[in-house]
């Protein structure tokens, strides 16, 4: 028996061929933000086998995820192709180049085969012996023609052919063109997966699988005038099939995803057999040593399955679905309409709706911003939004974008949109330091400071501002006062007060505390006690007197100080000038002159006795100052 066929019709039939064949049917997506998505189809079947396509993309994402749910029993196996056989099965065949493309290459690929070439001019029978291109003229013009070489029973003849030529093989060149259609087809485009059920019912078979798609894009409406937040989401659907009534869910998060080279078969090396005898090497024997004690027992290894049943916990039941989704950090949404997408489309889908109570505020932000104001507004929800980019807008339109990382249920975010021209805020910081206890234990006393720093923020804002917040840098001490409304940030407290008529007004009053201690014939502490003196630092009212005292047994003891660091100067001078008139009477011999050595040293050791006498005076007033100063502070 012979085939028949049309050349031009020849690659139509590779289509034909795919076209008969019915894919399972996307029911269910799981599009995640992450690049990954999960397609669900839905297959009947009436017997225990069961064939799909997936683009040859996929091919390893099924073997590494595919999950079948059959209601009438379980899976036999999943069996496909082994990439490249469907080709190397036909490495003996006419068509081991693959399919031809053009008319040259088939007749050029049936090179001593035997066929019948019919065209205008009359039919041709006799094997081919090769392919050419020519140009013959037609209507006057020179039109190029493909000319098939023929060994006939009249001879070797030249055919051109014609418009309209039909070629006619044998069965078997039929059969072997068929072959090299369907491996194109597989080896190219896709890949069919042959699953083998246990059930042999009709029924519907629900195949699911994980692979690498397109992200899903995230953007965020807030509408000021109509109080409304909405989430919408551009969706690519590269699945490669029409999505008719696909319940489609929005995922987030980063899950872990990698790439499984599973369908490509995977060849281990063998290593290369020794080339001849190897050389021996004998070493000298370096003596033994008596065995004295039975060796230790080796450690018995543990069987792998009771190693992983120690090592892993006994299940504690199925996770709710919530906390599951809250354990991975992964949010979803369900889309509450089927969506109707074709294959290479994009559609912008609004997944979220829901009202707001927006009020706008003007927001100062000295740690980022420097003296900017910007105009912000709050989002409170009570489910989780996923980040995107927010597009703010009221009745006049656009006003300004807001970044958004996301926030869970029951949180609030603050959504900067625009700069808040002409506004200005004026922020003035003083700090007040008081003592707030003193403890003495002699010579030593430590002092309890507490520091109170006030900083004021005077602001002119756009009227349409509500509110008035600062992000106040936090970090110097503890929050002791401030008006409005609180919130801990990040390295900030958020200070929110009304604003009225385009002018608010705030202070933040922080609390430092630390531990000062020191000697009290310091420097450090006579510079506490001036400070407190002069109103630099305050102290309660007992302390009042307290100080005035220190102050003045400082004052009396510096001058002490004073006088004893000139005496005993001043008695080293004396001294020097007693060994120096001594050396002279003793070597003089006139009595006029040893007169003048003996006045001049007799009035020296005068002063010297004077000068000490002063100095011990001053030495024990300086001694009965510093008691009284440890007194003054002596908590007995």
């Amino acid at each position: 028996m012979t085939k028949s066929i049309f050349l031009p019709a020849l690659l139509a039939s590779t289509f034909l061929t795919s076209a008969a064949f019915a894919a399972p049917q996307i029911t269910r997506v799981e599009l995640g933000q992450a690049g990954i998505a999960r397609y669900t189809f839905v297959a009947p079947t009436e017997g225990n086998t069961l064939s799909f396509d997936v683009p040859m993309r996929d091919s390893d994402d099924v073997l590494a995820s595919l999950v079948v749910r059959d209601p009438a029993g379980g899976v036999v196996d999943l069996q496909t192709d082994t990439p490249g056989s469907s080709l190397a099965a036909l490495a003996d065949t006419i068509f081991a180049g693959g399919v031809p493309r053009t008319t040259e290459d088939l007749l050029r690929a049936m090179t001593g085969e035997t066929l019948e070439v019919t065209t205008a001019r009359g039919a041709y029978s006799g094997r081919v012996m090769g392919v050419s291109q020519t140009t013959v003229v037609e209507d006057g013009a020179d039109v190029p023609r493909t000319a098939v070489l023929m060994l006939t029973a009249d001879g070797v003849q030249d055919i051109v052919l014609t418009p309209g030529a039909q070629v006619t093989f044998s069965e078997a060149v039929a059969a072997q063109l068929a072959s090299a259609m369907d491996a194109d087809r597989r080896d190219s485009r896709s890949r069919r997966f042959d699953l083998t059920l246990e059930a042999g019912t009709a029924r519907d078979v629900e195949l699911s699988y994980v692979t690498e798609v397109a992200a899903w894009k995230n953007s965020w409406r807030l509408l000021l005038d109509e109080g409304r937040f909405q989430g919408w989401a551009t969706v690519e659907n590269v699945s490669g099939q029409d999505w008719g009534d696909v319940a489609l869910t929005l995922t987030t998060g980063a899950p872990v995803a990698y790439r499984r080279a599973l369908i490509d078969p995977l060849y281990i090396a063998r290593n290369d057999p020794p080339s001849g005898p190897r050389p021996i090497t004998v070493t000298a024997d370096s003596g033994v040593m008596a065995r004295t004690a039975l060796a230790a027992p080796m450690f018995k290894a543990t069987p792998m399955a009771e190693s992983m049943d120690a090592m892993m916990p006994a299940p504690s039941g199925t996770a709710l679905a919530g906390e599951a989704m809250t354990g991975a950090g992964i949010l979803r949404y369900a889309m509450p309409q089927p969506v109707d997408l074709e294959a290479g489309r994009t559609a912008n889908l609004m997944y979220l709706d829901m009202p707001i109570e927006p009020q706008v505020r003007a927001l100062y932000r000295p740690l980022s911003t420097g003296d900017g104001v910007f105009l912000a507004v709050s989002l409170h929800a009570d489910q989780s939004l996923a980040q995107g980019l927010v597009s703010v807008q009221d009745r006049n339109g656009f006003v300004g974008d807001a970044p958004f990382n996301g926030m869970m249920a029951g949180q609030s975010r603050l959504l900067p949109f625009a700069a808040a021209t002409g506004a200005q805020v004026l922020t003035d910081r003083r700090d007040t330091r008081r003592v707030a206890g003193m403890i003495s234990d002699g010579q030593t006393v430590t002092v309890d400071l507490v520091t109170l720093r006030t900083t004021r923020y005077d602001a002119t804002v756009p009227e349409e501002a509500e509110l008035f917040s600062v992000e106040h840098p936090d970090g110097f001490g503890e929050l002791d006062n401030a008006p409005g409304t609180v919130e801990r940030g990040e390295g900030f407290l958020r200070v929110t007060v009304p604003a009225e008529a385009g002018v608010a007004t705030l202070a933040v009053v922080e609390r430092a505390q630390s531990g000062w201690q020191m000697r009290l014939d310091s420097q450090d502490f006579e510079r506490l006690v001036l400070d407190v003196r002069s109103g630099r630092i305050e102290v309660a009212q007992p302390l009042v007197e307290t100080f005035a005292k220190a102050h003045d047994l400082l004052r009396r003891a510096r001058a002490t100080a004073d006088e004893i660091d000139a005496l005993s100067t001043r008695q080293s001078e004396l001294m020097s000038e007693q060994s120096r008139l001594r050396a002279n009477l003793d070597a003089v011999e006139q009595d006029a002159l040893r007169t003048r050595y003996l006045d001049a040293l007799d009035s020296t050791e005068t002063e010297i006795a004077a000068t000490s006498d002063r100095l011990a005076t001053l030495r024990a007033e300086a001694r009965a100052a510093g008691e009284a100063l440890s007194a003054l502070f002596d908590p007995k």
